[in-house]
Order: C-alpha cells, then sequence, then structure tokens
C-alpha cells in the first residue's frame, strides 16, 4: 500500500473528497459533528459549494445525492457516513466515513489515530460492474489505497469500515 499526494483533481467531487472533507474533520471533529448532526445537509451543500470555488475545479455539479448518516458502531466511537452524487465513470467516489474515536491515541507517545477519513471509490468498470477501492485520507490530505472495496452500496460500506476500525 503505496502513500501518494492529495489527488490533483478537476471535478468539484474530488477537491471535496480529497481536501474539504479531510481537512474539516481531522482539524475539527467535534465541530465537524456538532453541524453534521445539526443541520447536514445544509452542511454539506455549503462546503459543497466551496469545493466549487476552487480554482483548479472545471465546472460545478449538482449536489443532488449528498446526504448523511450518523452511526456509532462502537462505544466511544462516532462513524458519519456520507453519500456522494453517484459518480457513473471512473474515477469518482460513493461514500465518504469519517469516523472519531476521542478516547483513542497511538502506539508512540503523543501519537494520536483519534480520526480516521475513508472513502470507496470507483476505480473501474468491469463490464457493467463497479470496481470499488477503499482509500484513507490523512492530516496532511495524502491517500493510501487499502485495497478493494465491496459493492457500493452504503451498509456494504459501513461494514467494511467497522471492520477496519474493529476496537
Amino acid at each position: 500500500m503505496s502513500m501518494s499526494s492529495t489527488v490533483s483533481g478537476s471535478t468539484q467531487q474530488n477537491v471535496f473528497v480529497s481536501e474539504v472533507v479531510p481537512s474539516l474533520f481531522h482539524t475539527t471533529p467535534f465541530d465537524f459533528l456538532r453541524y453534521l448532526s445539526r443541520d447536514g445537509n445544509k452542511f454539506l451543500r455549503f462546503y459543497w459549494e466551496q469545493a466549487g470555488e476552487d480554482p483548479k475545479v472545471h465546472g460545478r455539479t449538482s449536489a443532488l445525492g449528498l446526504n448523511y448518516d450518523i452511526r456509532q458502531p462502537y462505544p466511544q466511537t462516532t462513524v458519519a457516513l456520507i453519500q456522494l452524487p453517484r459518480p457513473t465513470v471512473p474515477p469518482g467516489t460513493y461514500f465518504i466515513a469519517a469516523v472519531h474515536r476521542p478516547l483513542r491515541r497511538g502506539m508512540f507517545l503523543g501519537v494520536s489515530d483519534t480520526t480516521l477519513v475513508v472513502s470507496l471509490d470507483l476505480a473501474a468498470m468491469d463490464g457493467d460492474r463497479p470496481v470499488t477501492r477503499l482509500r484513507e485520507w490523512d492530516k496532511k490530505l495524502g491517500s493510501e489505497n487499502l485495497g478493494e472495496g465491496p459493492r457500493p452500496v452504503l451498509d456494504d460500506f459501513y461494514q467494511a469500515v467497522c471492520k477496519l476500525i474493529k476496537p
């Protein structure tokens, strides 16, 4: 699994997935979850529009399909699932999971891994079947390919994320 730099995107969705959500969530997870739970669709649409104003974006797209769900699979673990406008051709992203584990600490003194951002990407098409990949977005907006992903169904993605974060 190799690290790659932030995807140099030209789509609004790409900027939202690779920069906006990871930056907001990793730096202010409590606020992110508070605003999402208070008025999530308005919150997400605001930042979707902000992503569309990025100078490298060529053409804005509708936020139709942008939605969210907040779940707590384990004690002290919150997973915000964000559904994106459905991609039709690769590359694109189906879902983002923003995982907050406020009491979790890394193995090294002073290192914390309380936040995790994972996306389910449309990597390719195999005939009519989408080929998906799980990707982790780090605090420096780099990404790591985590391997093949599940079918692009929200509950399948959620189960794959739960396996990644199993206590």
